[in-house]
């Protein structure tokens, strides 16, 4: 027979069982649960990654990108047309001027003098044919005598102009609405004819991207193209394809290559690209895109928009 002791140890015992019994339970369901979770971020991993490739694959079929890219624009040259000394000069560096804005006066004393023996020479060269051509008719001289007579004067007329225009050489004007930059003339310089004073970019601006030739085999003009300037990051630009070049870039090259002699390697070529920005996209950016800067161009292959075409009334 139990004492009341035994009934106590016994009840003590149990429990301690229970609770072994309730841990490995849990611990089962913990470790289920923690092969299921590893399960489902796998197949997570593995539906992202899948979608990943799948729009790389599309993306590379559907667009073309470069990174052999640059901001270009028209740059003029502003140079002397005479030779001369500076008198005065109106703008600075990364200064804006307008078409016909007066950028350098040069001191024109040399070609004035000169105008001024021209004139004389031709007044000189009209009298004489003056007094010549009456003395035709009464067969006091040949008509030859005067046909001289009026090629020396128009010799001296075209002197003249010529001197005339060399004055309004000493006068340059901008060509176009612009920026200057490069200015590298100052006051008291004595200048050649062609050299160069300063260069003026006007505000149109455009891409050129070169693109492998392998990439032009779905590209035409009018498609859409985003574009990335490496001085503004973040920032993406749309554009289009407006026109190709006529010829490789190593065709405009110095010493293009021959590829008729010697042992033939084929090279890849690129292609010029002329892409323009869409006005809207630049509007607040004018003054950070800048001619000569770096950029990224990824042209969409599709098919391009239709012109527009004006409503007839």
């Amino acid at each position: 027979m139990s004492t009341l002791q035994d009934d106590v140890g016994l009840s003590d015992k149990k429990p301690p069982r229970r609770i072994l019994s309730h841990a490995k339970a849990t611990g089962k369901n913990i470790h289920t649960m923690a092969k299921r979770h590893k399960q489902n971020s796998l197949i997570a991993v593995g539906v992202i990654a899948a979608i990943l490739i799948l729009f790389y694959i599309f993306d590379a079929w559907t667009h073309e990108e470069t990174d052999d890219a640059y901001v270009t624009g028209h740059l003029h040259n502003i140079s002397s047309r005479i030779n001369a000394v500076v008198t005065e000069v109106k703008v600075t560096d990364n200064q804006e001027v307008k078409k016909g804005d007066i950028l350098v006066e040069l001191d024109p004393s040399e070609y004035v003098a000169l105008a001024l023996a021209a004139r004389a020479q031709l007044n000189k060269s009209q009298a004489d044919l003056d007094r010549q051509k009456p003395l035709v008719d009464v067969h006091a001289i040949s008509p030859q005598a005067v046909d001289a007579a009026q090629s020396s004067r128009d010799v001296n007329d075209a002197q003249l102009r010529l001197a005339q225009l060399q004055i309004e050489y000493s006068t340059i004007h901008a060509p176009a609405d612009g920026i200057i930059g490069r200015k590298s003339v100052e006051i008291g310089n004595r200048v050649s004819s062609g050299q160069t004073l300063m260069v003026l970019v006007e505000h149109e601006l455009w891409v050129v991207a070169n693109f492998k030739e392998t990439q032009l085999a779905r590209m035409k003009k009018g498609q859409p193209a985003r574009i990335t300037i490496d001085s503004i990051p973040g920032k993406v630009f749309a554009g289009k394809v407006e026109s190709f070049s006529p010829a490789t870039g190593n065709q405009f090259a110095l010493l293009p290559a021959d590829n008729s002699t010697g042992n033939f390697t084929k090279i890849v070529q690129r292609v010029p690209v002329k892409i323009v920005f869409d006005a809207d996209s630049t509007k607040g950016y004018e003054e950070r895109i800048r001619a000569g800067v770096s950029a990224i161009v990824k042209v969409a292959l599709t098919d391009p928009p239709p012109a527009a075409t004006k409503a007839t009334p």
